[in-house]
């Protein structure tokens, strides 16, 4: 089994990349191969909205999404982490998210490999926790149209500093089991 995590923030190491480590972690543990990518180390630009790919043989733009899309269909679960900023996903994820589309036919079925799971992991820093669910709420959604199925959600509040999430071990913990739950 392959798990990818993807990680959106621009912050080396910071709370939602360790929140995605300790998911590849517990997922590496259970047996699993894991890879992490950082968004923001890859050049991926914005959608064009030319629809090119729903007539021509995928998207019309060169760049490094294509070798992520290599990736997505490799792996059997997926990890997306990123922080909170303003009630969203930070912006690094909406190219990244909005290229996905052409991926989809113009009927919206796919022919990406189906029986992926998605876990998403959030991290944010005056939110309340429930307020997250929609942002997990709107990612599932998004790659519902791929075929992937819940792979469960884990989010932590109160990080605004870099290394803040290790205050909450408990949620490093949650994290790694959620990565074993991953490969079961």
């Amino acid at each position: 089994m392959k798990v990818l995590g993807i990680v959106t923030s621009p912050r080396r190491g910071a709370n939602s990349q360790t929140l995605v480590e300790n998911i590849l972690a517990g997922a590496k543990e259970a047996g699993a191969k894991t890879e992490i990518v950082r968004l923001c180390m890859m050049n991926i630009q914005p959608c064009l909205g030319c629809n090119k790919c729903k007539t021509e043989d995928g998207c019309v733009i060169e760049d490094e999404m294509t070798a992520l899309i290599e990736k997505l269909e490799g792996a059997d679960a997926v990890v997306l982490g990123s922080p909170i900023y303003w009630g969203r996903l930070n912006a690094q994820a909406y190219p990244f998210i909005d290229r996905l589309y052409a991926l989809v036919k113009s009927d919206f079925t796919t022919d990406f490999p189906k029986g992926k799971k998605l876990a998403v992991a959030l991290t944010c820093g005056g939110m309340e926790p429930e307020a997250m669910k929609p942002v997990n709420d709107y990612v599932k959604f998004v790659f519902g149209f791929l075929g992937f199925s819940d792979g469960g959600f884990i989010c932590q509040n109160h990080c605004l500093l870099p290394e803040d999430i290790a205050q909450f071990p408990e949620t490093l913990q949650k994290a790694k089991d959620l990565g074993r739950a991953l490969v079961k």
